[in-house]
């Protein structure tokens, strides 16, 4: 057996393992967990189940849950007293909205319908069924971006509401589950973590999280009840801060945790690719190396052999004496 002729062979192949072990511990970022900063504090309907919050051109627009009580509202930001409001048929149960050209485009729970309202009238114009669960909506612009409670974040045509694609949402490689309101800022997606004190900043193109925002210090000074969860995230462009909420909390807190900076972070952030290079490079260059030499190895003993196969047809063919000559020399 040629141990010297494996060995580089198996050098290589621990190293090819060592590179793949090493590329989900390159593209899995750290998520940074931060607490917010309060700005002000203002009142808000305790009577709201917060479903989704919305800030367009200076109004708030707000849909509240529950079956036989579920609404569209636009509400003054600061007194947190109500405008205007569309109240639903019994048999819906609404969930988040979003604000797409001149319409309202509101989810429902299990209904499978999207509503649409004139943003003006607050009248419904339209709308759109899809299957599944509805529980969060934004708009970046582009695409409605859709959450069903789970760790998959839909993303859907404004137009028709035609699905166009499917985002997992992780943290470290784990799935982040349970995902309710959502809010597009730029290229991340806030996301309300059903249950949690928390709101996490979602990277659209890659589903990691890239941060967490603790809100436990708000949630303390509201109820306790089950249901009174953390949810609603409207941002507010002009102040680079965000208004949040809960359901039936009693109060609406302007904030900022990061805002626009962040979303600028993730867009000068390198890509994935080359962050993956940048941590393998030794492994790889020793890789490299060591099939060169194995390489260089294999061709010596390559032109070896050649040498010696030539050499050794010349030999078996050189001329021999004739036998006249041969003769000839015998008689001599």
């Amino acid at each position: 057996m040629n141990r010297h002729g494996t060995a580089p062979v198996t050098v290589v192949a621990l190293l090819l393992i060592v590179i793949t072990c090493s590329l989900p511990a390159a593209a899995q970022a750290q998520s940074e967990t931060v607490e917010l900063v309060l700005i002000s504090s203002h009142q808000h309907d305790s009577e709201a189940f917060t479903q989704g919050l919305e800030m367009h051109d200076g109004s708030l627009y707000e849909s509240t849950g529950l079956y036989g009580h579920s609404s569209l509202r636009e509400v003054d930001p600061l007194s947190g007293q109500v405008i205007r409001q569309t109240e639903l048929d019994e048999s819906l149960f609404a969930e988040g909205i979003t604000v797409v050209g001149d319409s309202i485009v509101m989810l429902t729970w299990k209904e499978g319908v999207a509503l649409v309202f004139d943003i003006e009238s607050l009248t419904v114009i339209a709308n759109h069924t899809y299957s599944g669960e509805g529980w969060g909506l934004c708009y970046d612009g582009t695409h409605l971006v859709m959450s069903n409670g789970t760790s998959e974040l839909a993303f859907r045509d404004p137009e028709d509401f035609t699905l166009t694609s499917t985002l997992k949402v992780t943290e470290q490689g784990n799935e982040v589950s349970l995902l309710n309101e959502l809010e597009c800022v730029g290229q991340t997606v806030y996301a309300n973590v059903w249950g949690s004190d928390s709101i996490i900043a979602i990277n659209k193109s890659t589903g990691e999280v890239g941060l967490t925002i603790d809100a436990s210090t708000l949630a303390e000074n509201e109820s306790d009840d089950y249901n009174a969860v953390l949810n609603g995230i409207a941002y507010i462009s002009e102040q680079d801060a965000f208004l949040i909420t809960g359901k039936n909390w009693t109060s609406m807190h302007l904030v900022s945790f990061g805002g626009t900076q962040a979303v600028q972070d993730e867009e000068d952030s390198e890509p994935l690719v080359l962050s993956i290079l940048k941590s393998i490079w030794p492994v790889l260059l020793i890789a490299v190396m060591v099939i060169f030499l194995s390489s260089m190895r294999l061709l010596s003993t390559i032109m070896h052999f050649l040498i010696l196969m030539v050499t050794k047809r010349q030999t078996e063919q050189s001329p021999m004496p004739s036998e006249e000559k041969k003769e000839a020399g015998e008689r001599q």
